[in-house]
């Protein structure tokens, strides 16, 4: 029986012709893409969660300032882990912290030297794999990865890098700045692409403790309250309310500094370890909508692919009129009918599930471009099965059960007079072209958004000038070097700042002004420059003066705009302003320039003159001579650093990376929107090859009459367009919305104008009419007499 039915779908199946084919491979493209989709979005949301108990890991955020001045940071003081690992936080079971290492960033192994990404680089509590118990130690022990305070702990990568093996117990590693050797602890596997903590080479917080202790106007790191500059996570008991433990936090730091700091205390709030990939410490989403919205087009384009069968399938259905009256007139049962089509529709799906499976390994080197993501998909994987099976099932109930339903209920006398069912449902065929149509023109209209507000991006006034800068990191020596480099004809300018300005800059509230009102707490970045920063990077001062060389201004501050207006002062130059224990005066206003993302506002910020500190270098070129100021570059660093590697980083492309999740948002809607159009051309295709059919004698008839080839090509594609327009209609206020959604995460963003609807419906209809066009001149160039005999 099931051979037999088998059988006749396989049959049925070749004897659809090209038909079946559009079917299939429409399916198969819009089931490999779907698939791809919904496994970015699984590893979206399981981000962080193949830690054990991940759901009762949380991290200390800080709050500062209330109303206008509320600021949420996802770091806290360094006192703030040692409150909850001293047992003194009831229901914190373990407490480790974690930050970022700029001191250093060149290590030797041998005689080889390699020089590390800062963000590869970190420290951690000795006992952070108490926490962060989903990261496997390969070798060395989980409970004392640091046996010694001059361990390190490194990935498989680095091991095999440095030592051509993982098993790495026991070599040693040194920093090149100070001669200091770091024997390996431990060695861990490789961290998971949906991990938020991603170091490879992690030294001991006790490192950093001695590195600081003492330094500069810091104080003793435990001690620091004013140093928010450690990601701190704590994991609670079971049933354990997050609230009353940053309650508690709260209590530890008023406690331990009184009420003698008026407005500098924090309020601490935990965030669970599982949403801080897709959410902001203040309960924003940076991640979610985006994870919800490429959900949806996933299950659109499933949708827009099941529309296009459904249509195909039904709009067919009078060539199965015949044979479904037949066997209901010998016997055949609704049942049996329906049986056998959904054996046909299951054939068909399994045959586009195939072709899909060969997709996806074809699209997977794209996908990885696209989506910087390594795409862990796998035959052999039970889940990615679980994927595909899942796909086939909803496919099946979304765009097999309708068709076969319908046509296992023709009546069998009108089925064998040839008036089968399929012209009373036209009407649902229209619909689902609409809604097809609806779909794709939201998905040219969201891709004219996102690219707009790109471009916008790229081009608005960052407040300095970015062009023919490339920075050099260096660790000591900044200074001289400095001048020494400034001397090249080859180079116009040269500055320095204590980091790349897009690699973040530390934040304080350990601030105090003439005029602060009394209460008043928000952190503000803190950078140290070169005398020549502002003027050499193209920045404007909007009032005051610049820093001058020499010692003098040691105690000087200049800050920009947003810090005038949120420190709620007038004429800033010449008042006193405190920056941890330096008591200086404000000298300049410097107009808001940009280092960061445009979904963050500009921060307050102050800039200070300890070139001193300073460890980046960025050298501006003629822009003409590049090449020879870098090779300038190159050969005066191996005079005065030969131990070091000569690296370099254009600053323009360090800004483009900040816009990398914008650019692939807007890849992957052109990529979707094309798969969309291609799907919903080949289904109106379909139709419009399958209604030139029908209307053959109707055609030939017209020609006879006279009709003229475009009066025929428009009777064809009227009715078409007229649907599209439709759709046009419906789609508009759809796509505004969603878009105006999208942007609102933007602090910066475009208005969407009538331009991009009109242009939007344009290439909606124009990309119908091409597709309808095409079978409509062929049927409008069909002779008659050929159309007529054929009836």
């Amino acid at each position: 029986m099931l051979t037999n039915t088998l059988k006749l779908a396989w049959r049925n199946l070749k004897a659809g012709g090209w038909y079946s084919a559009l079917n299939v491979g429409g399916l198969a493209v819009v089931l490999a893409v779907s698939v791809l989709l919904l496994w970015w979005v699984k590893d979206e949301l399981t981000f962080d969660r193949f830690h054990p108990a991940a759901d009762r890991i949380y991290r200390v955020n800080s709050r500062h300032g209330t109303g206008a001045d509320e600021q949420y940071w996802r770091t806290a003081p360094a006192p703030i882990g040692v409150a909850a690992a001293s047992g003194r936080v009831p229901g914190v079971e373990k407490a480790i912290r974690t930050a970022g290492l700029y001191d250093f960033n060149t290590l030797r192994v041998g005689d080889q030297t390699y020089a590390e990404r800062n963000e590869d680089l970190g420290y951690a509590d000795e006992n952070f794999l108490d926490v962060f118990g989903g990261f496997r130690v390969l070798y060395g022990s989980a409970t004392q990865p640091f046996p010694t305070p001059n361990s390190v702990v490194l990935t498989e990568e680095i091991a095999q890098k440095y030592f051509g093996t993982a098993n790495a117990i026991g070599k040693t590693v040194t920093v090149v700045d100070s001669n200091r050797v770091f024997t390996v602890g431990a060695v861990l596997a490789n961290m998971p692409d949906n991990s938020s903590y991603r170091r490879k080479i992690i030294f001991p917080m006790s490192l950093r403790k001695r590195l600081f202790t003492g330094n500069g106007p810091w104080k003793r790191m435990d001690d620091d309250w004013g140093n928010f500059s450690f990601a701190t996570y704590v994991k609670v008991a079971p049933g354990v309310d997050p609230a009353r433990v940053g309650k508690t936090l709260d209590d530890i730091q008023r406690a331990a500094r009184g009420q003698s700091e008026p407005g500098q205390l924090s309020n601490y709030r935990l965030q669970t370890l599982t949403t801080q990939h897709l959410y902001e410490p203040d309960g924003h989403d940076t991640g979610m909508q985006q994870v919800r919205m490429m959900g949806l087009i996933a299950l659109l384009l499933l949708s827009i692919g099941c529309i296009n069968y459904v249509n195909l399938t039904t709009a067919r259905a009078t060539r199965r009129a015949r044979e479904v009256g037949v066997r209901k007139v010998v016997g055949a049962e609704s049942g049996h009918l329906m049986r056998q089509l959904l054996v046909e529709s299951l054939l068909t799906l399994l045959l586009s599930l195939t072709l899909a499976v060969g997709l996806i390994q074809l699209l997977i080197p794209y996908y990885r471009e696209l989506t910087g993501k390594t795409l862990g998909f796998s035959i052999l994987d039970p889940q990615v099965w679980l994927f595909l099976v899942g796909a086939l099932l909803i496919t099946l109930l979304l765009a097999g059960v309708y068709p076969a339903l319908l046509i296992a209920r023709f009546d069998p006398i009108r089925s064998l007079r040839g008036r089968g069912a399929a012209g009373a449902h036209a009407g649902l065929r229209r619909v689902l072209v609409v809604t097809q149509f609806a779909l794709a023109t939201a998905l040219i209209f969201s891709t004219i958004v996102i690219g707009n507000q790109l471009a916008f991006l790229q081009k608005r006034d960052l407040g300095f000038n970015k062009e023919h800068i490339f920075t050099i990191q260096t660790n000591d020596k900044t200074e001289s070097f400095r001048k020494v480099l400034a001397n090249e004809s080859s180079i116009r300018h040269v500055a320095t700042a204590m980091v790349e300005l897009t690699s973040g800059m530390g934040s304080t509230s350990d601030t105090e002004w003439d005029g602060k009102t009394p209460g008043r707490s928000f952190m503000m970045n803190q950078i140290s420059v070169s005398h020549n920063f502002v003027t050499d990077m193209g920045m404007k001062l909007v009032a005051g003066r610049n820093f001058r060389e020499g010692k003098a201004d040691s105690l000087a501050f200049i800050i920009n705009e947003t810090a005038v207006r949120d420190m709620g002062i007038t004429d800033p130059v010449g008042k006193r302003f405190k920056l941890h224990d330096w008591d200086g005066q404000i000298i300049g206003v410097v107009k808001d320039f940009v280092f960061q993302s445009a979904r963050e506002k500009v921060t307050p910020t102050i800039l200070f003159f300890r070139p001193e500190w300073n460890g980046t270098l960025y050298v501006r070129t003629t822009g003409q001579n590049t090449k020879q100021a870098l090779a300038a570059a190159e050969r005066l660093w191996k005079q005065k650093n030969p131990q070091y590697p000569f690296e370099y980083t254009f600053l323009d492309e360090s800004y483009d990376r900040l816009y990398k999740a914008e650019q692939r948002t807007g890849q992957l809607f052109q990529f979707f929107a094309g798969v969309a159009i291609l799907i919903s051309c080949l289904g109106l295709f379909g139709l419009a090859a399958y209604t030139a059919e029908q209307r053959t004698k109707e055609i030939g008839v017209r020609k006879v009459l006279g009709a003229s080839i475009p009066s025929i090509v428009g009777l064809l594609s009227k009715d078409f367009l007229t649907l599209v327009l439709v759709a046009i209609v419906i789609a508009s206020p759809l796509a505004w919305w969603a878009m105006s959604k999208w942007l609102q995460e933007f602090a910066y963003k475009v208005t969407i104008e009538w331009w991009v609807f009109a242009l939007a419906g344009a290439l909606a209809v124009g990309i119908a009419l091409l597709t309808v066009s095409f079978q409509s001149i062929k049927a409008a160039l069909t002779d008659p007499v050929k159309s007529l005999r054929s009836e």
